[in-house]
């Protein structure tokens, strides 16, 4: 049976794109900026006149280095525990599994996000990373680098050296849509009281 190469179907890229950027403007909620032009509610209270009138020039920068977490599962220990381990466990028990979304670059119609996971599970896993740009004229936004792979095509030939799947692009921001409903569904802000969420 021949088998037929992979098309695009751009419609569904696009879909998967807009949702993701609906996604993005509910976990950073500095984003709805872009959309009312509300930039000077984010400058810092304590700036001076010259940086205040700087920052007016350029809105979009006072948004640059804004980063929200979530706490999306709690670290568990499954060691038998010896005296040592007991330690290890007392220091980790309020340790979390966070997902950061920082804001890297903020411009007039874009902005470019970067996403990672803490803390790092090397011994069986790779983190995920990505950078997002979010386009607020377009009101999409779409993955340009996971765990440092650029550029990344809407098709790729099969077989192909670096070994993607001919819908790579489409995978990548399927991911994206995943994780962050993801966060929407059990993230818990870092910022949140912690009685909130204690169980009795």
């Amino acid at each position: 049976m021949v088998r037929k190469s992979y098309s695009v179907d751009l419609i569904k890229q696009m879909a998967e794109c807009d949702a993701n950027y609906i996604r993005l403007l509910k976990l950073v909620p500095q984003l709805q900026a872009y959309l009312d032009r509300s930039f000077e509610d984010y400058i810092p209270v304590n700036s001076d006149a010259d940086v205040i009138n700087r920052e007016l020039a350029d809105p979009e920068k006072i948004l640059e280095g804004i980063s929200v977490e979530f706490a999306i599962a709690d670290l568990e220990s499954s060691n038998e525990k010896g005296e040592e381990d007991e330690k290890v466990e007392k220091a980790e028990k309020d340790e979390k599994v966070v997902v950061q979304i920082r804001i890297l670059e903020a411009f007039k119609y874009t902005t470019t996000l970067e996403i990672t996971q803490k803390p790092q599970f090397k011994a069986w896993m790779t983190n995920p990373s990505m950078l997002v740009r979010a386009y607020h004229d377009a009101n999409t936004a779409e993955v340009v680098s996971y765990q440092g792979h650029r550029h990344l095509q809407s098709r790729y030939a099969q077989p192909n050296p670096k070994m993607y799947c001919a819908d790579e692009k489409m995978q990548v921001n399927a991911f994206l849509g995943e994780w962050l409903t993801h966060c929407l569904k059990v993230g818990r802000s870092m910022k949140a009281p912690a009685i909130l969420f204690s169980t009795q």
